[in-house]
């Protein structure tokens, strides 16, 4: 059964066993679970928790663990267990929530299983932030992981999942061995397109002639790319925003003190500067208009949107001369292109969702996976 611990603070610790007696029991609410039992306990009052200090007897937590590759059949919203390999690790991110702007923590992986498939999970909070990165290709058990169709089929973490890192069991121990003997050198379906700036390890390569032949609908289509800037249109990167941390909507300036967001109704005193930068990315197969905004553009200057506008004000030939060093730069973009229509006229719109530096090794050894794919 669950057990729902919304009032016991820290007395109830993961992997630890207790005797809980004087619970009510009801049946168990399977929309907000994802335990598959049928009855749930809820904790009040009267409820008594005592630690077990034998606890060799209690029997251990069931999987059932569902292969990667079989995630596209999978219901979305639903909760699977599974176990695969953290072939990569992400890097801590700090994003904001739309709904409520409260700030969350999250860190993506990569997980491979012996299906020759790989999706990306998704760890959230203190998850995200105890992860170790030390291990090398750590083994890594979900139980009732919730799954997403964004950006294809991607795994989360959720507040009634359990997450066990190289568990002591059969399944994890053959699962290393398949790895270290079988499994790292092989090539495996992404079964994410897009974790929304989570990097590229979990996004399919794609070079500019290969998405143009991309039969792209109503769906947005995301690829990663190692290309280089050839122009960038300095008129109009930037723009005056309203202040506020929730509202990116451009200000209208009534006076030099005054700054009117008409989003929020609101007159402030000054404004933040945003940065809409465009620029063409070219590979060897061709190039591509792509817009970067606040985040990939203020990585790809090397510094802030605040920073630029005031060289813009203040040194007009300084600020050129930061918009003419992304010239010639190449970066490992993670990009969503999807169709845009205008004036009738149906065409393809790039945006870039991250960029990073150009992992040399990592490329490489995508390079040698295509030219083994020939053979």
């Amino acid at each position: 059964a669950v057990v729902s611990t919304q009032s016991t603070g820290n007395i109830i610790e993961q992997d630890r066993v207790y005797f809980i007696s004087r619970c009510s029991l009801k049946t168990a609410n399977k929309t907000y679970s994802a335990v598959k039992n049928d009855y749930e306990m809820t904790i009040n009052s009267d409820t008594t928790i005592a630690l077990c200090d034998d606890p060799s007897s209690v029997p251990q937590v069931k999987m059932d663990y569902t292969n990667i590759s079989e995630l596209e059949s999978v219901e979305n919203g639903a909760f699977v267990d599974i176990i695969g390999v953290a072939t990569s690790v992400g890097e801590i991110q700090n994003i904001t929530a739309r709904a409520t702007g409260k700030q969350l923590t999250k860190r993506d992986l990569k997980l491979q299983d012996k299906s020759g498939a790989a999706v990306s999970l998704t760890l959230w909070g203190g998850d995200a932030e105890k992860f170790c990165t030390g291990s090398d290709a750590p083994i890594v058990a979900v139980k009732g992981a919730k799954v997403s169709d964004f950006g294809g089929r991607s795994v989360s973490v959720s507040f009634n999942s359990t997450m066990q890192v190289n568990p002591d069991n059969d399944v994890a121990h053959e699962l290393r061995g398949w790895y270290d003997t079988v499994g790292k050198d092989m090539d495996v379906k992404q079964m994410s397109g897009s974790q929304g700036g989570g990097g590229n390890m979990t996004t399919p390569f794609k070079t500019f002639q290969e998405i143009k032949q991309v039969n792209i609908q109503d769906k947005p289509e995301y690829f990663s790319n190692t290309a280089s800037v050839v122009f960038v249109k300095k008129d109009n990167c930037m723009y005056q925003a309203c202040p506020t941390a929730e509202c990116n909507k451009k200000v209208i300036q009534e006076s030099d003190t005054e700054f009117r967001c008409e989003k929020c109704d609101k007159v402030h005193p000054n404004f933040k500067y945003r940065l809409m930068l465009t620029v063409k990315l070219a590979d060897f197969t061709g190039a591509e208009w792509v817009t970067c905004f606040q985040d990939s553009a203020e990585k790809m200057l090397g510094i802030s949107a605040d920073e630029l506008g005031a060289l813009k004000e203040n040194d007009q030939m300084a600020f050129e001369t930061t918009l003419n060093k992304l010239n010639f730069a190449t970066h490992t973009f993670k990009i969503r292109a999807r169709l845009d229509t205008y004036m009738d006229e149906t065409r393809m719109k790039c945006t870039a969702l991250s960029v990073e530096k150009v992992d040399f090794a990592a490329e490489g050894r995508r390079l040698l996976a295509e030219i083994r794919a020939l053979s």
